[in-house]
């Protein structure tokens, strides 16, 4: 109910109301048209769906999917009076009203993850449009790039273990969702005291902080939308926007849905470990669940067994449910031809920054407000 809410409160404006008018009546005038088709054309061919379909397509794609006039990103307002800007917008909210089925999945995992996200991000300083980034970066999903960026925000593994992210032989918190969170969001906060905008830290993330400064050099434009980038960064902003607008008013863009089809938070209880577990199969079934389910809901554990270093304590969740529908948290595998070269961090590497990284570590998010041994957590 949370949700339907946040969604009412974000769809109450007379743009949205005309475009729903609109669509309706098109949709009536659509129907009314194949009606009549029907009927003129009945007595000598059989119905033609394929073309009936087309038709109604074809008055559907008048209506209006522009961004919203007072669209921010973090606080700062989206320069919409800027032709380019709006079209190249307009053009990504198009993309991915065309690619619905995938939207929509986005959108049904959103009311999982969105709340803890935006709750460490803000904790951390950090503008709550940048959970849009998560989106954009890999919908929601424990993805691998071509390069070896893995994980929600797509970290790869100099900048992970600089941001305090375990990556060893039985452990990569890049699967982690909310550990990979907290290191994100102190990622960007460290670009936000180089940079001070929050659309170029988008770019700094995206590129690395070393080549954008090295572009700005060069060009007399210092915001984003000014300047000449690569071309995955140029439309990186443009990415994260379409999200953002759809994902906050999805029935302006024509996805339908039911609170019923949202993904609700996994509940889970918590099991401490601060020694080896040299068959994780065995630490399963002793844990009344199977290994499946656990490698689902602890996507960090790589390996099927768990090396734990003196002083080190890790905390393994199960489900209480065995009926449990998360393919998000499923960690695809590398096949062979693409496995990857580590690479060493270095000043001028993509993903780092040139400043001191902050390797503050974080231990098992509690974002319920309850013992993380009590059972009674919300993932």
């Amino acid at each position: 109910m949370k949700f339907g809410f946040y969604l009412l409160r974000k769809t109450d404006d007379p743009q949205l109301t005309l475009n729903m008018i609109s669509k309706l009546l098109y949709l009536l005038i659509g129907f009314a048209g194949i009606a009549i088709g029907n009927l003129s054309f009945n007595q000598s061919s059989e119905p033609q769906p394929a073309q009936d379909l087309k038709q109604l397509s074809q008055h559907l794609s008048v209506i209006n999917f522009g961004p919203p006039a007072n669209l921010e990103f973090g606080g700062q307002k989206v320069p919409l009076d800027r032709p380019e800007v709006k079209k190249r917008l307009e053009r990504e909210l198009s993309k991915n009203v065309k690619y619905h089925h995938s939207t929509l999945l986005t959108l049904k995992r959103m009311n999982r993850y969105r709340e803890t996200f935006v709750n460490i991000l803000e904790k951390k300083g950090v503008p709550a449009d940048f959970f849009y980034m998560a989106v954009a970066e890999s919908n929601l999903a424990n993805a691998t790039s071509p390069v070896g960026a893995q994980g929600f925000w797509q970290f790869m593994k100099p900048t992970a273990r600089a941001y305090g992210l375990e990556v060893s032989t039985t452990v990569d918190e890049r699967f982690h969702p909310e550990k990979a969170t907290f290191a994100a969001a102190r990622y960007l906060k460290d670009y936000y005291e180089q940079f001070g905008d929050w659309s170029l830290v988008a770019a700094a993330y995206n590129m690395g902080g070393p080549r954008l400064k090295r572009k700005m050099k060069v060009q007399p434009g210092k915001d984003y939308y000014g300047l000449d980038l690569n071309s995955e960064t140029d439309n990186y902003m443009y990415r994260i926007l379409g999200y953002k607008c759809i994902l906050e008013q999805p029935m302006r863009y024509g996805l339908n849905f039911t609170e019923d089809e949202l993904y609700n938070p996994i509940r889970y209880k918590v099991v401490s470990v601060n020694e080896n577990i040299s068959d994780l199969r065995t630490f399963a079934m002793e844990n009344g669940s199977t290994y499946e389910l656990m490698k689902l809901m602890n996507p960090w554990l790589i390996a099927d067994h768990l090396a734990v270093k003196e002083g080190k304590t890790y905390y393994i969740r199960f489900p209480f449910t065995e009926e449990l529908n998360a393919s998000e948290l499923l960690v695809k595998t590398i096949r062979e031809s693409e496995s990857l070269v580590e690479e060493e961090p270095t000043a001028d590497s993509d993903a780092q920054l040139e400043s001191e990284p902050n390797t503050e570590s974080e231990d098992e998010p509690n974002t319920g407000g309850e013992n993380p041994n009590s059972g009674g957590q919300r993932a």
